[in-house]
Formats: structure tokens, C-alpha cells, sequence
């Protein structure tokens, strides 16, 4: 466990590793979406800079993604640690420091400052990693601090009991096993009745 004893419940090192790696992919998909949606709004890609290409961005994109675990891991120990509220120092690390990233090693690229300081793709990478840090912390003190249970979908409605076959002890799954099917199936019926008309037409 790595939470301390009376902070709450107990945590094991391969959650919160799970919970990194859940903030590092979420975040990269939601930038890649709003990122699209923003190249199709304003008509741009998020890198015109002639002679700079997919290798400088998959290094800087690699050093945010770095820093964004870096920061989810940190404030992660933190809270296990026994503190409740949001770090915003992390958090706020993650977001500007994200967009410095961007920005410093996009000039070392040679990507002019329409791509870089004055784009508004860096700024949605400030906003969306702050985003994936803060909700990476209100899972894990949902987790520790509360007794709610694991987070359902939307559409998942809570205290079903289930389908009708789940109480009855029956399971509709074996009627198939080893081949074995009902002779007066539907399907059986049709091919019996297709056979003597095919026949007789001819």
C-alpha cells in the first residue's frame, strides 16, 4: 500500500501507476480531437513552419507527455500522503510548463512563433494537460478519502439486478454447446421447406 495508515483506504502502487498512464492517453486523445477541431475552425495545421516535421513534433510531444506524468505521479504521492486538496502548484506546473516545452523546443526547431508562442495549439496543450492533472487527482481522493463506489458510465443504471435469466438459474449461453441445436429451430424449418420447392420447380 502506499497511502499512509489513517488517510484513508489503501491504494497499491500499480493503481497509481494505472491512473498515470489513464491521464497520459486521455490527454493525448483529447488534444489530438480539439486540435482537429481547431485546424478545421481556423483553416491551420498545428505546425506551418516549413522544413520542421513530424520528428520535432513527436519530441515535443514526447517531452510534454514526460512532464505530464511526471507531474500526476507527484501530486499522486502527495495526496497519499494524507493532503485532501488539489496541488495546484503541480497542476499549474503541468499546464504552463507543457506550453514552455512546446514553445522552447519548437524555436530550437526552427518553428516561427505562429506555431509556437502566439498559437493557440499551445495553448490548448496548457489547458488540457492543467485538465488531465486535476482530474487524475479528484479520482485517486475519490478512491482514498470516500467509500463511493468505482464510477459507473452514464448509462450504466445503478442497482440493476441484472437480466431475468440471472435469478432463474438458467443460462442461455449452453444451449449451443457442443453443437447440439434445437431440431425445430426457425432456421432448420426454413432450409426443410426451401429443399422440395427448389426441387420441384425444376
Amino acid at each position: 500500500m502506499l497511502v499512509s495508515s489513517g488517510s484513508g483506504r489503501g491504494v497499491t502502487r500499480g493503481y497509481v501507476f494505472g491512473l498515470v498512464g489513464a491521464a497520459v492517453v486521455g490527454a493525448f486523445a483529447l488534444l489530438l480531437a480539439l486540435w482537429g477541431l481547431l485546424a478545421w475552425a481556423t483553416d491551420r495545421e498545428p505546425i506551418s513552419t516549413p522544413g520542421v516535421g513530424l520528428g520535432a513534433a513527436s519530441v515535443m510531444f514526447v517531452c510534454c507527455l514526460l512532464l505530464l506524468a511526471w507531474g500526476t505521479w507527484a501530486q499522486s504521492i502527495l495526496l497519499l500522503r494524507g493532503r485532501r486538496t488539489p496541488s495546484w502548484a503541480h497542476i499549474i506546473t503541468v499546464g504552463l510548463g507543457a506550453y514552455l516545452i512546446w514553445c522552447v523546443v519548437g524555436l530550437a526547431f526552427g518553428l516561427h512563433v505562429e506555431d509556437s508562442w502566439a498559437s493557440p495549439f499551445a495553448g490548448l496543450i496548457a489547458m488540457v494537460w492543467a485538465l488531465a492533472a486535476f482530474t487524475a487527482w479528484a479520482v485517486l481522493v475519490r478512491r482514498v478519502f470516500t467509500d463511493r463506489p468505482v464510477p459507473k458510465w452514464p448509462w450504466e443504471k445503478r442497482g440493476e439486478p441484472g437480466p431475468d435469466w440471472a435469478h432463474t438459474g438458467e443460462d442461455p449461453w449452453l444451449g449451443d454447446v457442443g453443437g447440439d441445436r434445437d431440431e425445430s429451430s426457425p432456421d432448420d424449418d426454413d432450409r426443410g421447406d426451401e429443399g422440395p420447392s427448389s426441387g420441384g420447380t425444376r
